[in-house]
């Protein structure tokens, strides 16, 4: 039994530092990529204020609604398609996706230029500005390009140049945003669209630069024998990205709707602030999902063993435990100071929604990484399910509170329930099917980090 034991530590040690080699090569570069983006962010805070950052906000926000759906939420699609094939196999299934993904990028293009009013209004964008939303057509093409060629670098295992491809897009905006700020104050509200575009245009370019370096490793996933359209390789896709689709477009326009109600009941000052926190808050969570994210779902596609899975995301589960309640502890402490430090005085109100949002962020990264294994086995059911209903709690929830606290405080609150219904739902799917069965060290660690959470929350709470 001891020899036993022993074996398994040995066979365990590898895979935890393959774990945190890969949150080396992706964490710095999340963090690098989180501050230019703050930076972008602090300098149009600092030269138009509040309301400016709302409607930058509703901007990127509409954006990312019409690439979910250009993209038909592919990326992990291709991701776990791709790692899960080789030869032609693969080369047929990429070059389906791509077909498909053009068909859908030209038709949300068509969209958005003929149906520019209607998504600017449930965007929340003022009548005299409800034009910028058809414009974005010129941001959305690029980024839908991006996704792709994001996908292709994951699913190769080029983890290291895809963590520095991810900074093109905060860089350009980083540079981009102290002329285009001025240019705003002037009236110029379109250069906003014409930013999200061009540093699109610069992942795009970084993208294209690093998977040509790597050329000759990926010439035969899409060029030699195979056909150019495959219907399995498209249910396969579809089996996937279809569940996604459905959430992300579903997700998109909850969040869609619950901002609109904030800015149309509270106006774009407050929805600057509520932007802020909402910012500041998935900024953090991200900086712990993406540098796992590159690594975990792909090292699961390739796990056939149900008892290595699950071994593995108790692995993942207590990195990202420890990391995520240290953040947020740190943060629940600083609110007022990092608000300040990454946008402006002005905003000092972001913080009674800050307290809120932080406090789900633990949920959010323990939902998420309970929803990969889910998609790592194409149980698109269940995935679908969770997302639907985590979002349908959230919007019952933001609209529920109105009873008794304002929309922005009520959006707030609801993320906490959302991700709690979120993470409830997958970690009871993946118990029931023995996909996941913590030990008592995994529940001990993240038992404590929900507790430094709470403790750190409740000792901060009415900080301002």
């Amino acid at each position: 039994m001891a020899t036993l034991a022993a074996n398994l530590r040995s066979e365990a040690a590898p895979r935890w530092r393959e774990i945190i080699c890969a949150m080396a090569q992706t964490g710095g570069a999340s963090l690098a990529s989180g501050l230019l983006s703050m930076i972008a962010t602090k300098i149009v805070a600092l030269v138009l204020g509040p309301a400016q950052v709302a409607l930058l906000s509703s901007l990127q926000q509409l954006r990312q609604t019409a690439v979910t759906g250009a993209t038909l939420t592919g990326q992990t699609a291709i991701v776990q398609g791709a790692s899960s094939r080789s030869g032609r196999a693969r080369r047929e299934f990429l070059r389906t996706v791509l077909l498909l993904t053009l068909a859908a990028t030209v038709a949300v293009g068509g969209w958005m230029l003929l149906s520019y009013k209607w998504a600017g209004e449930q965007a929340g964008l003022p009548r005299e500005q409800l034009r910028l939303a058809g414009l974005l057509v010129i941001a959305i093409i690029p980024a839908v390009g991006f996704v792709f060629l994001a996908a292709l670098m994951n699913a190769s295992g080029t983890i290291g140049a895809l963590a520095m491809v991810q900074l093109a897009a905060p860089a350009a905006m980083a540079l981009l945003a102290y002329p285009v700020s001025r240019m705003v104050a002037h009236g110029n509200e379109e250069l906003f669209v014409a930013m999200l575009g061009l540093s699109s245009l610069a992942a795009v370019a970084a993208a294209s630069a690093a998977l040509y370096s790597e050329r000759d490793k990926l010439r035969g996933w899409i060029q030699g024998r195979g056909r150019w359209w495959s219907g399995s390789a498209a249910r396969h896709f579809f089996n996937i990205s279809g569940a996604m689709f459905a959430s992300g477009i579903f997700s998109s326009a909850i969040v869609l709707a619950v901002r609109g109600q904030v800015l149309r009941s509270q106006g774009m000052a407050i929805g600057g602030e509520f932007d802020a926190a909402w910012t500041i808050s998935m900024n953090q969570a991200g900086l712990v999902l993406a540098s796992l994210q590159t690594y975990y779902l792909p090292a699961l596609a390739k796990t056939k063993d149900i008892g290595e899975r699950s071994a593995h995301i108790g692995r993942v589960l207590v990195i990202a435990a420890v990391a995520g309640a240290a953040l947020i502890a740190v943060l629940a402490a600083f609110k007022p100071t990092v608000i300040a430090a990454f946008y402006s005085r002005e905003f000092r109100g972001a913080s009674r929604y800050l307290r809120w949002t932080i406090s789900g962020d633990y949920l959010k990264i323990t939902s998420w990484i309970l929803s990969i294994p889910l998609v790592a086995t194409a149980n698109m059911r269940t995935f679908l399910a969770a997302d639907l209903s985590a979002y349908g709690a959230f919007a019952a929830a933001a609209y529920g509170f109105r009873r008794w606290f304002t929309a922005a405080e009520s959006a707030a609150m609801a993320f906490v329930v959302m991700y709690a219904v979120h993470m409830i739902f997958c970690g009871l799917s993946l118990y029931s099917s023995g996909e996941f069965r913590p030990d008592k060290r995994v529940l001990w660690i993240w038992t404590a980090g929900l507790a430094l959470v709470v403790v750190s929350s409740a000792a901060f709470w009415k900080q301002k």
